[in-house]
């Protein structure tokens, strides 16, 4: 392949990858649909939850709320609110974790019952909302 070639193939990925990312660092959540306020009232009864983001799939649904951001260095410290029903399940289970959003690697950790912080498992788009939360307090 011609160099011209191969360098114009590199600029056309380079350039994808940072239209990507440019694209992602305004990411915000979308307005929480009726659905979940609903449940949120019902199984996350305090005030201020923000809803972030829910999936359904053949083995689950479940929402993922944020509440009271704060800063602490180079980190976010907020409490996470879960609502989580499996598949064939008539029942709601609902968890409120201590998480914190470590802004300069773009991931997030959660605290366990004994104090110490654990990686919490990414997606490929944990990135972008750890970006968001970090520009939230």
């Amino acid at each position: 392949m011609p160099l011209l070639h191969q360098l114009t193939g590199a600029a056309l990925c380079v350039f994808a990858i940072v239209h990507g990312n440019a694209v992602h660092a305004d990411w915000r959540p979308e307005p929480e649909p009726e659905q979940w306020r609903q449940l949120r009232a019902l199984h996350l009864p305090e005030p201020q939850w923000q809803f972030i983001d829910a999936i359904s799939t053949q083995r689950v649904e479940a929402a993922e709320y944020i509440r009271a951001p704060r800063s602490q260095g180079d980190t976010v410290s907020f409490d996470a609110g879960l609502l989580l029903r499996k598949t064939g399940q008539e029942t709601w289970m609902s968890n409120v974790l201590p998480m914190r959003a470590i802004c300069a690697e773009g991931r997030l950790e959660r605290r366990s019952s004994d104090g110490t912080w654990s990686t919490y498992p990414g997606r490929p788009d944990t990135a972008v909302k750890v970006r968001w939360i970090c520009a939230l307090p």
